[in-house]
């Protein structure tokens, strides 16, 4: 499924936002997470379970509000079978309320993660394994993780290579091979210069507040899509309402 269908789905929604699971226990309701455990004791499944309920009840807040679900793998791997049955389940139920489904699983060998993961619309590659981690059939899309929040990051990803930083040169070469562009970044100098050197890339943002994400999106309110992960725990639907509506503050989708 291509980038477009995403683009469609946001210009419907009139709102470029996307739900982002990603949870932490500590994070979790309580009293959920006492149920599961009164139930299973305190063992993975209990934590997993709790996961599974909590992405329920998030996605039905924000059914018919939001054009895309972005998973975050690995804070369900944590859990072992227990988790990646959680995220399959997740992806699922995500793919069956309408949302473009995005797992963020950094893969460098794509194809194996989407036979595992049948109802994925698009997954995170890592850039380093080169080209190959963008060959994906035409019914799935990849978003090239350039950027990462990581505290070290810039140890790497901030190296010259030539008269650019290094994630910017990766992104160039990741732009060529047709992928989205991935950034976990709250700095708008960032997203300038990506959207700068990748004018064409669709961007997918995370750690960033709508004011800096207003410098990915072109006239229209095209090109990009802004992760907000603190949905997940209000699994409310008047919060996704404000979000949609602080968003329209900054950005206008046509």
């Amino acid at each position: 499924m291509s980038i477009q269908v995403l683009q469609e789905k946001i210009r419907a929604k009139k709102t470029p936002i996307a739900l982002g699971l990603c949870p932490e226990v500590a994070q979790l309701n309580a009293r959920v997470l006492k149920n599961f455990a009164d139930m299973y004791g305190d063992c993975p499944m209990a934590k997993s379970e709790a996961m599974r309920y909590q992405g329920c009840q998030a996605l039905e807040a924000a059914a018919d509000k939001l054009p895309a679900v972005v998973l975050k793998a690995e804070n369900y791997l944590r859990f072992g079978a227990m988790g990646f049955d959680v995220l399959v389940n997740l992806t699922g139920i995500a793919k069956s309320r309408g949302f473009y489904t995005i797992v963020d699983c950094r893969a460098s060998l794509p194809e194996a993660w989407l036979e595992g993961l049948a109802n994925a619309d698009a997954i995170t590659v890592n850039p380093y394994a080169g080209g190959d981690c963008c060959a994906v059939d035409d019914d799935h899309a990849v978003f090239a993780v350039v950027r990462t929040a990581n505290v070290s990051s810039c140890d790497v990803q901030n190296l010259m290579s030539g008269d650019r930083r290094l994630y910017l040169a990766v992104a160039d070469q990741m732009a060529r091979h047709g992928a989205g562009l991935m950034a976990e970044t709250g700095y708008s100098l960032d997203i300038k210069e990506l959207r700068k050197r990748c004018d064409k890339s669709f961007l997918l943002l995370t750690h960033c507040d709508s004011e800096n994400a207003v410098h990915a999106f072109d006239d229209y309110g095209h090109g990009a899509l802004v992760v907000d992960d603190t949905l997940q725990y209000a699994a409310d639907a008047a919060a996704v309402d404000d979000a949609v509506k602080a968003m329209k503050h900054w950005v206008s989708v046509m």
